[in-house]
């Protein structure tokens, strides 16, 4: 299994007046040849989950293990194997992505996960000029400039043409289609789709641009204040889940168990269902409308529970 976690919690700046809980008791497992997507809104811990998965944030509680290899690991000599092991077995693109550019040329910035490989110089190149292509850049243009002199989007590209070029079979994401145009999104989601049909990897990504999670996903995990929300796949959510809006007389007429939350609007209510098709044939006069991902997290952070 690619990416199993459990009873995951992280606190900041633990025992003082400054303490928040990033993340709590979080659960989570990504099989081979899955695509899983986590979304939420700025603070709800998405950054700080994916950053365990890469070891760059210490497991205070609980368990995670990437690729079988336990992140938990105390002792030094231990972790430090396991270190350079998960270092070329996951590729991680972070947020801010100038963070992992470091080297005088995009060209030898690719290249430095290869050479860590110990690989031949013609495998190293070949490798390098895969992976500039396959993120829409153009090797010649780009290859023997700073990274620094990038736009913030090609900047991205070269990072995650960093990781690709390690060939690594797990992918761990946080952002990675931000500030990117709609048509370098769409090439850079069908790349990471390409990567994950091999049913030997996987992908996980944590991103608010969510018609691209519509696009890709296999499943949807929803994070709010540290803590899963839910998990589901994302087929469910787009042709089951549905909005139902109504007037206050059919609102107090409707059945609580059918409905995960509603709220007000003016003179209309709105309410998330479970069941968009059982929903028509019992409230025939409603109005029923598939609900989008963004609607799915106001209403679950803004809505009423029945």
């Amino acid at each position: 299994m690619p990416i199993a976690v459990r009873q995951l919690n992280f606190v900041y700046n633990p025992k003082t007046p400054y303490e928040k809980h990033a993340l709590i008791d979080v659960n989570l497992e990504v099989n081979d040849g899955e695509f899983l997507c986590i979304v939420g809104h700025t603070g709800s811990g998405k950054s700080t989950f994916v950053q365990h998965l890469n070891a760059l944030v210490p497991v205070q509680s609980g368990f995670v293990e990437v690729n079988g290899l336990d992140l938990t690991l105390k002792k030094k000599k231990l972790r430090r194997e396991m270190l350079k092991q998960l270092r070329g077995q996951v590729g991680m693109v972070f947020q801010y992505p100038e963070y992992q550019l470091f080297a005088s040329t995009v060209e030898a910035d690719v290249a430095f996960g290869p050479q860590n490989m110990k690989l031949s110089k013609e495998e190293i190149d070949e490798r390098t000029r895969e992976a500039i292509a396959s993120v829409g850049l153009d090797f010649d243009e780009v290859s023997g400039k700073s990274p620094f002199e990038l736009s913030g989007g090609e900047k991205r590209r070269v990072a995650l043409a960093g990781v690709l070029a390690m060939r690594p079979s797990v992918l761990v994401l946080d952002e990675p289609t931000s500030g990117l145009d709609p048509v370098v999104r769409d090439d850079i989601l069908d790349l990471l789709w390409d990567f994950v049909q091999d049913e030997q990897n996987a992908v996980l990504i944590s991103s608010h641009i969510t018609s691209d999670l519509e696009k890709v996903a296999d499943y949807i995990v929803f994070l709010n204040q540290g803590r899963v929300v839910f998990e589901k796949p994302k087929d469910e959510l787009r042709y089951r889940w549905g909005m139902l809006r109504c007037g206050a007389e059919r609102f107090r007429t409707l059945d609580p168990a059918d409905l995960v939350a509603w709220r007000q609007q003016d003179y209309e209510y709105e309410a998330l269902v479970y069941d968009r098709e059982a929903a028509h044939k019992k409230y025939p006069d409603a109005l029923i409308d598939p609900a989008t991902i963004d609607e799915i997290m106001l209403m679950h952070i803004r809505g009423e529970k029945p």
